[in-house]
């Protein structure tokens, strides 16, 4: 799987064909060929880009999370103590949800959730782990949070927000945290406080 750090032009158009697809229609209905209608590029450009579908969402998701995580980054203030970095942290993963709304085919079937799951390590916990990683061992070495094991706090951390976010509201039929905001409220309390946070930034 090729993973280029920024997406090429002609992935990118892959990526803004497939989403709205991906978000309509879920992953299984959305063939390489309507993709490829929609981005106006030949089926062997696309195999020139993607081993197949499933390369095509992995590629988006890592370009998605690595681009939105980057202008985070570079977008926090200077002086921002750990404890407020969880916070926007937080909010950053409800936001990269909210603007992307097809990252719902993601828990469409098992078979694709066990296929996200064995690229996490690449996709997210390289991207969106890097900042967390830091943000907790800063907060452990300012007094803020609890000893902890980063990398076991990250795995709770994106196993909460996933459920929260992705899982629960699809089987459960009802409003998660980017429509509740009381429920969105208590979650972020629940793992700002797990890891050991005495005051709210």
């Amino acid at each position: 799987m090729t993973t280029p750090t920024r997406a090429t032009a002609k992935a990118r158009r892959f990526f803004e064909a497939a989403e709205p697809l991906f978000e309509r229609f879920g992953f299984r209905k959305t063939t390489v060929e309507d993709v490829c209608r929609a981005a106006a590029m030949s089926k062997r450009t696309f195999y020139d880009l993607f081993d197949d579908k499933q390369d095509l969402l992995l590629q988006w998701l890592e370009s998605t999370i690595n681009e939105r995580t980057e202008e985070w980054e570079e977008s926090l203030p200077g002086d921002l103590d750990p404890l407020g970095k969880l916070h926007s942290f937080l909010d950053l993963y409800a936001a990269i949800v909210r603007e992307h709304p097809a990252l719902k085919v993601l828990v469409e079937d098992i078979e694709l959730m066990r296929t996200f799951g064995r690229h996490t390590e690449a996709i997210r916990l390289s991207q969106m782990g890097g900042p967390l990683d830091r943000i907790l061992r800063d907060g452990m070495a300012a007094g803020q949070f609890r000893r902890l094991d980063p990398r076991a706090a990250m795995w709770v951390v994106f196993g909460i927000l996933d459920s929260a976010y992705l899982l629960m509201p699809r089987v459960m039929n009802a409003p998660g945290p980017l429509e509740d905001p009381v429920l969105a409220a208590e979650m972020k309390q629940f793992i700002v406080r797990g890891l050991g946070a005495i005051e709210d930034s």
